[in-house]
């Protein structure tokens, strides 16, 4: 195995990856355009129950992020599946220019930036100084809602205190307690005491934490299902490309398209208010099981929230649709 795999599979295993050692893939390189394949090398391993495609840059000099982007693409189409690049060694710029186009890459004993799975951004290799803080992962449920109420429901610009936050998105104290941790370990705000009160206070205006905290978020989507729905009075939020057609101009899907929360769904099946099944027919609709309900950010709308649709489709490789987010996005009051 050559060193520099000896070293990823090494990091890997640290950042708990569950990395089997990745495996030269020949058959994959021979399927990419040859000037992809005079680029990188690549790999196949098993990252936290994924299976990747993973791009090692061999070449001479390390593609421009716009480059690296059309070279994402490219794989993506060719290769199907998940794709990440292994750089060995990667400039601050760069990486912040990777990050705002969402591509997945890693750098061994460094950096990792594989969304829905691990974010670890530290500065130094491990054993260095590093910065304690930075997380290793995506935000919890809990703290994105927070976040994603903050941006589009709650409507003054007071700082609110943690009780508040409590009763308004039906949490616990002591989740609220572990929010406001989280979040201040990445920037995202920071809780001052205010008489008898402890606070949380955002550092930005919304547009600007909205940018801040995107590399920390994820879709909402924990799984995705199909049912026949028994029981019409059952409370559904359009979801998907459903949602997205009646907030923009795009057309829908060919299947209807709604969102519940993981619980909510079990239950609607317990009572046989839906019956799950396992292939699509004339009667079925597509039920996106969440994370989190999808009622605490769209309390009255027939739609999921917009920013919880903007995660749930941003990776979706068709243009029409990365163009319909991006005016998704612009219909936001920040």
């Amino acid at each position: 195995m050559q060193p520099s795999m000896s070293l990823l599979a090494k990091y890997l295993d640290e950042i708990g990856a569950g990395v089997t050692v990745p495996q030269a893939d020949w058959e994959a390189l021979n399927s990419l355009p040859v000037f992809l394949s005079q680029l990188y090398e690549i790999y196949r391993a098993e990252l936290f129950g994924r299976e990747y495609s993973l791009l090692l840059c061999c070449g001479p000099n390390r593609p421009t992020p716009a480059e690296i982007e059309k070279h994402f693409k490219v794989a993506q189409a060719a290769l199907g599946g998940n794709v990440a690049f292994v750089f060995l060694t990667l400039p601050t710029f760069d990486r912040k220019r990777l990050i705002e186009r969402r591509i997945p890459f890693v750098v061994p004993a460094r950096q990792a930036y594989l969304p829905g799975a691990v974010i670890d951004l530290r500065e130094h290799p491990k054993g260095g100084h590093g910065l304690p803080d930075t997380p290793r992962g995506i935000l919890s449920a809990p703290s994105q809602v927070l976040l994603l109420y903050h941006f589009q429901v709650k409507t003054d610009s007071d700082d609110w205190p943690m009780g508040r936050w409590a009763d308004v998105l039906g949490y616990s104290r002591t989740t609220l307690t572990r929010v406001c941790k989280e979040l201040s370990s990445v920037s995202l705000c920071r809780a001052a005491a205010r008489g008898r009160y402890v606070t949380l206070v955002f550092p930005h205006e919304r547009r600007k934490l909205w940018e801040s905290a995107r590399p920390y978020l994820t879709s909402p989507v924990r799984t995705r299902s199909w049912a026949v729905i028994q029981d019409r009075n059952l409370h559904l939020h359009e979801a998907g490309m459903t949602a997205l057609a009646r907030l923009t101009m795009i057309g829908p899907g060919r299947d209807p398209v709604f969102a519940m929360s993981s619980a909510a769904f079990e239950a609607a099946r317990k009572n046989r208010r839906l019956v799950q099944t396992d292939f699509p027919d004339e009667n079925t609709v597509r039920i996106e099981r969440w994370k989190y309900a999808p009622g605490l950010l769209s309390p009255d709308g027939p739609t999921v929230d917009r920013l919880s649709l903007y995660l749930s489709l941003q990776d979706a490789p068709d243009e029409r649709t990365q163009a319909a987010l991006a005016k998704l996005l612009e219909q936001l009051r920040w």
